[in-house]
């Protein structure tokens, strides 16, 4: 923490932009920046004048400094004293490197003070911190001028960022803040803990004065007052952005030491960062060990549409849901297993930027070992007869002794997957599922097996499309008789019955006129439910059982995607099993996929995995299909990588950008509920530019130069574009085209093609008219009399190198 050794402490809450601030909130906890005295102009000067001048001591028109850590700005600022250390940046702190150690010799403090000077945008400005191996970096943001404005999901126009690595870079998936005219009280707090880290301010649109104030300070990691919080009696699992493992007998190693075992979100006490998805695994040595967490800290948004924690009793998320959480309830709870998972997921950021995550304690003991009485959440599966029911979400429903029946609730905020069966209640003639999810929730339900013996149409089964039942959001009627089966005679799969809904309730109605004479005769129903949210998993496409799309306009920029197929809607298919997940960038966006892990792929030695110039192809000698196999797949089925075999690690990841949409293609050649298929983790990103897409020109000249982009870092990254320029006059001339390249590579990697315009193709390409290929080098094309619209189309494919320069010039005019 930082410290001062001044008799008189007095927090400085006033300072030459903002005074009076309320008191701090009890969850939102930094740093306290002492300073001596009560009366001074700011951090390090007392008085703007008074003392004598550096450069003339019979001069008394000088600023007087802060003894402890102040010293003068110079001759170019006689009124004005900074931090010592920092002089040279005095009149114009932009563009600074803070050393822990060089700040503590010089001026005797851990913390300062940044008051960044007034941009006229665009322009930008970086601050970058280097701890030392004990410290954490906090930085608090009091106050924020014309820096961009927020646009529900991100920043635009301006943003302010603490980023860390050595080469930090814009990322909407990290902590940024924005605003016109912001005064935070408390302040935004930013913890950076892995080693240096770079604060980015940066305005891209036009303004007259953009500026912020802050502090910073280097946080000991063993602070004892709980500022600078670090995890304790886990250990961080490797190759993820924020997993944790929590064993019981290393929190319990660590109990006996005084200090407890404690969990919280990325970057706590500061605020944390967007689109994240956190998990906190909790093991124990055997089933009479009992866990109890105590969430010490809970500020999340009111509603569990974005931001929530989720617990479940298992290791995956696919595991019964135990309890979901969020708002600012503190809660203690108590389960037993051997295996529990916490999930901590974060949405879009949310101005006023002032929720925190949470922490939370750990305590493990045997269950006869204690008399303590927590306060546990329990969400049993509701019963009750409805009739014109309607659901608000998460509204409990109460059964009466007159009305009790066969009628199950089942709420997505208590499981998201599971398994049902009328047969496992007591017989009634209506009998009714209700699905309710929350907000952005979308309902899948699978039927495997149902019975109904009456004729006539006398049982049914209705699904209904709404929370309410009415027959205009009937989705299918299934009548009496009819038997189905989740098995042949031959023990094989019969296709399942799906059904997906456009909303978050779905209900199933189960009519049936009279008691069965034996078990073996009863009507019933059984099969499967998913609930699918579709702001953070895309989505769901109604003609496939796990195909989903991910919007650039509508989706989060940036997130993780794994395998499908370890819900419970999966558990009839014994098969083949092909999955696609499509990203679709909106017309100023591009996007990334970087397939980073692959696991329990088989190694089928008839498949080789070859990379190239053209991107990784799946060599084999039998047939793609019967081939565990991973396919990134470009517009009009472009295969740019296909991954197979025993591809495991040494080429990953594998990434590919393009400017059109992107499918990942999860293909299982032989799926079973016992032997799913292989496991795989990769991370996508929404990438905002006009670096490609399809631009219209009507002006009669011109030029078109492509940026460059630098390469990541990985080995395999394929870049694929198919970048369209209408040019379009509305008079009758003769188009003439001058394109140069210094290209060497393929026609089939890399071409300009000329097309007649058409209304009804979707990149509007007609009939070709022409094709530059880059052993060309130069060409000049003359067009067809009064053709006035052409298309004009970049096709390349590259592996990790820059994008190429491709220049034409387009001349309209009249012979």
């Amino acid at each position: 923490m930082a410290s001062s050794t001044s008799a008189s402490y007095a927090l400085l809450l006033w300072f030459l932009w903002f005074q009076n601030l309320p008191p701090i909130s009890a969850q939102l906890m930094w740093t306290p920046i002492y300073v001596g005295g009560n009366s001074q102009i700011d951090l390090w000067t007392q008085e703007a004048k008074g003392c004598s001048c550096p450069w003339n001591r019979t001069d008394h028109q000088c600023a007087c400094c802060v003894p402890d850590g102040g010293c003068h700005c110079g001759k170019n600022a006689p009124n004005r004293c900074t931090q010592c250390g920092l002089e040279e940046h005095c009149n114009h702190m932009c563009n600074v490197t803070i050393i822990s150690s060089e700040l503590m010799a010089r001026s005797g403090k851990t913390f300062g003070q940044i008051k960044s000077p007034s941009l006229e945008g665009p322009d930008a400005c970086w601050y970058t911190f280097i701890p030392s191996s004990t410290q954490r970096i906090e930085v608090q943001i009091y106050r924020l001028v014309n820096a961009g404005k927020h646009n529900g999901t991100s920043c635009v126009g301006g943003f302010l960022q603490l980023a860390g690595g050595t080469e930090p870079q814009y990322s909407p998936s990290d902590n940024q803040i924005c605003g016109s005219n912001e005064r935070y009280a408390p302040p935004v707090v930013f913890f950076a803990d892995d080693g240096l880290a770079t604060l980015l301010f940066q305005i891209t649109e036009k303004t007259r004065r953009s500026q912020f104030l802050a502090y910073f300070s280097f946080t000991s990691i063993n602070n004892s007052d709980g500022l600078g919080y670090q995890p304790r009696g886990g250990m961080k699992l490797q190759n993820t952005d924020c997993d944790w493992l929590y064993q019981d007998f290393a929190c319990n190693k660590s109990e006996q030491g005084g200090d407890p075992c404690v969990l919280a979100s990325p970057s706590y006490p500061g605020v944390y960062p967007p689109h994240r998805q956190c998990k906190y695994h909790i093991t124990t040595s055997n089933e009479n060990i009992q866990v109890r967490i105590s969430f010490t800290a809970l500020l999340l948004p009111q509603n569990c549409k974005t931001d929530y924690i989720s617990i479940y009793q298992g290791s995956t998320t696919s595991s019964p849901l135990l309890t979901t959480l969020c708002g600012n309830q503190r809660k203690t709870l108590e389960y037993s297993g051997l295996n529990l998972l916490i999930e901590f997921r974060s949405g879009p950021q949310k101005p006023h930027f002032d929720y925190n995550g949470f922490v939370a304690t750990l305590k493990f003991f045997e269950k006869s070992h204690t008399t303590e009485a927590p306060t546990t959440v329990t969400q049993p599966t509701v019963r009750t007869t409805m009739s014109n029911l309607i659901l608000p979400l998460n509204e409990t429903v109460m059964s009466t002794p007159e009305t009790s029946g066969c009628d199950i609730l089942i709420s997505g905020n208590n499981t998201r997957s599971g398994h049902f069966d009328t047969r496992e209640h007591e017989w009634h003639p209506i009998c009714r599922l209700v699905f309710q999810g929350r907000q952005t929730d979308v309902v899948h339900v699978s039927f495997f097996n149902y019975r109904l013996r009456t004729a006539l149409c006398k049982s049914v089964i209705e699904i209904i499309d709404n929370k309410v039942e009415d027959k205009r959001s009937i989705m299918d009627r299934i009548c009496s008789p009819v038997v189905k089966q989740a098995r042949d005679h031959d023990s094989r799969s019969v296709e399942q019955k799906t059904y997906l809904s456009t909303g978050s309730t779905m209900i199933i109605t189960f009519k049936r006129p009279s008691a069965p004479l034996s078990t073996n005769e009863a009507e019933f129903l059984a099969g499967a439910y998913f609930f699918h949210d579709e702001q953070i998993s895309g989505t769901m496409q109604p003609n496939g059982l796990c195909d989903v799309k991910f919007n650039g306009v509508n989706s989060p920029l940036a997130g993780m995607i794994d395998n499908p197929g370890t819900q419970h809607l999966y558990w009839n298919i014994d098969g083949p099993l092909s999955c696609r997940q499509q990203f679709v960038p909106s017309s100023n966006q591009s996007i990334t996929i970087k397939v980073q892990s692959i696991e329990k792929m088989s190694k089928e030695p008839s498949c080789v995995t070859q990379c190239g110039d053209n991107g990784c192809r799946c060599v084999s000698s039998s047939p793609l299909k019967t081939i565990d196999h991973l396919v990134l797949l470009a517009d009009n089925n472009l295969n740019i990588a296909c991954l197979c075999g025993s591809f495991q690690s040494e080429g990953l990841p594998v990434s590919a950008r393009t400017w059109g949409s992107l499918t990942v293609i999860y293909s299982v050649a032989h799926y079973t509920w016992t032997k799913k298929g292989f496991g795989f983790s990769a991370s996508y990103a929404f990438n905002t530019d006009t670096i490609c897409g399809q631009h219209i020109y009507t002006i009669h000249s011109g030029e078109i130069t492509m940026k460059n982009l630098t390469p990541p870092e990985n080995l395999n990254h394929f870049y694929q574009q198919s970048c369209t320029w209408t040019l379009h006059s509305n008079v009758e001339r003769q188009l003439e085209l001058d394109i140069t390249s210094n290209q060497n590579r393929p026609c089939t990697a890399w071409n300009i093609s000329i097309h007649e315009y058409s209304p009804t193709n979707n990149q509007h390409l007609g009939d070709q008219i022409h094709t530059f290929c880059s052993r060309d080098n130069h060409k000049l094309y003359l067009l067809p009399w009064k053709l006035n619209t052409v298309v004009v189309r970049l096709f390349t494919l590259k592996i990790k190198s820059t994008l190429d320069n491709v220049d034409y010039h387009a001349d309209l005019y009249l012979f």
